[in-house]
């Protein structure tokens, strides 16, 4: 899948990371906003993201795992759809707009879920909130 991403100071300092892990900066402000543990987690995903033609492929090989890639709850009739992957095990979640080929058609609430479609992610937000405190 072609991963693109958005441009906030989050989605920047991950991007920066995943793109580069050997670098020194992207590795030390990775590690200040999302935590050294979340590293190894964050690349590995990222690889396997890249490696899959579809979130389709992606979801056929790891759709029985806590990385597979699964529509958000609590999206509004009239806003797009959002779907989002964990990075690693833990409870930080990345959310993910879908696009399709031509970059502006977000998925909508009549989507009929053919994962096999979204051969490209927007990347817009990386949530680091531990949902095992609520």
């Amino acid at each position: 899948m072609n991963i693109e991403y958005g441009s906030s100071k989050e989605v920047k300092c991950y991007r920066d990371f995943v793109l580069n892990p050997d670098n020194r900066n992207a590795s030390r402000a990775f590690s200040k906003t999302f935590g050294a543990n979340l590293m190894e987690p964050a690349k590995k995903l990222h690889d396997r993201l890249r490696k899959y033609i579809s979130a389709g492929a992606y979801n056929a090989m790891f759709g029985q795992t806590d990385n597979r890639i699964e529509i958000k709850q609590g999206c509004a009739k009239k806003e797009p759809l959002i779907l989002k992957v964990r990075v690693g095990r833990g409870p930080r979640k990345f959310f993910n707009h879908i696009t399709n080929e031509e970059k502006n058609l977000l998925l909508t609430q009549d989507w009929q879920g053919d994962f096999n479609s979204i051969t490209t992610i927007y990347v817009i937000a990386v949530n680091n909130h531990d949902y095992n405190n609520i």
